[in-house]
């Protein structure tokens, strides 16, 4: 039996393999770098071995340590399952959710929902806080919140990644772009005055690497880290912008804006739930999540049907003008 392991003591040693630093984990921790390591070095006395091998470059786990690991997060979690069962003692799901939201949804998903939601739950304390994927993750290790919704899944470890939803990235433009609404693919687009996301944002890596490749044909280039103002801006002019399915869809009924999805595989922008891994989320959680995939779901499936419909429409325009002629 190993003796004097304590919560205290697994946290420390899973903050230090999952950020590969003494440092970064004292950080993430709140704590001195000397009382973490102390604390690090207690676990590796008390199982008898060494956890990390030590240099400058950071900790890297021996193989001990990997299998250490895994142990740990199971004890952690399940501590943390048997937290959240006892704290279940009524029918009514209570708690505090404290969930990091990506712009696009904040824009396009949250209002159409939130409202119903809060009435629905009345003992769930919402704390919605907005940024984009990279800063929400950094939000997430720091435990800042307890959960994040990304459209690029993050590659760290302690992290539990799942898929809610997919659907195709959209080119928004007004009508003095020239083209009609419907599906497209990247060899469709004409030569484009494109607005660019920061690089914060998920999408611009995608735009890059279609520039690079010339599968994309770029004139000029604006970048801007508004959604809201993004959109203003191609619904006045002749430039073009390409955001997640989700962003547009308060907009969908705007008659100057044209809406193409883009079928290319590479532009698929897929939301993530992430959280770490040995924080199991609390009912008051689950019901929040379960109501955003829903609902997000439900308006990716609305906003293709009405852009099939505008196709529909348009062509109908069409053959009435040429029988007219």
């Amino acid at each position: 039996m190993i003796p004097c392991i304590s919560f205290r003591h697994l946290q420390y040693f899973v903050a230090v393999f999952e950020e590969g630093s003494f440092t970064k984990a004292a950080d993430r921790e709140r704590c001195s770098q000397p009382a973490l390591s102390a604390q690090v070095r207690n676990v590796e006395e008390l199982v008898g071995g060494n956890l990390f091998e030590r240099s400058v470059a950071g900790a890297v786990p021996t193989a001990a340590g990997k299998r250490f690991y895994r142990h740990a997060i199971s004890i952690l979690r399940s501590l943390r399952m048997a937290e959240l069962e006892m704290a279940t003692v009524t029918e009514q799901v209570s708690g505090t959710v404290r969930a990091g939201v990506i712009p696009s949804l904040v824009r396009g998903i949250l209002p159409s929902f939130l409202n119903e939601f809060v009435e629905k739950h009345p003992a769930i304390d919402l704390r919605i806080t907005e940024s984009f994927s990279g800063t929400l993750t950094d939000w997430l290790l720091a435990q800042e919140i307890d959960l994040a919704f990304v459209v690029e899944p993050p590659r760290h470890e302690g992290l539990e990644m799942e898929k809610l939803a997919d659907g195709p990235a959209v080119l928004i433009s007004g009508k003095a772009f020239g083209l009609s609404p419907g599906p497209l693919r990247l060899s469709d687009i004409p030569p484009v005055k494109m607005i660019m996301p920061g690089h914060r944002h998920s999408l611009r890596a995608t735009i890059e690497r279609a520039i690079w490749t010339r599968s994309l044909k770029v004139t000029r280039v604006l970048e801007m880290d508004s959604v809201p103002g993004m959109i203003a801006f191609v619904r006045n002019s002749d430039w073009a912008t390409i955001l997640p399915l989700a962003a547009i869809v308060r907009d969908r009924d705007d008659p100057d804006l044209i809406l193409n999805p883009i079928m290319d595989a590479q532009f698929e922008t897929n939301l993530y739930l992430v959280h770490l891994t040995q924080f199991p989320l609390s009912p008051a959680a689950l019901e929040f999540v379960e109501a955003l995939r829903k609902e997000t779901n439900r308006a990716r499936d609305f906003l293709l049907n009405e852009v099939k419909v505008r196709v529909a429409a348009s062509k109908s325009k069409v053959r009435s003008a040429k029988s007219i002629r």
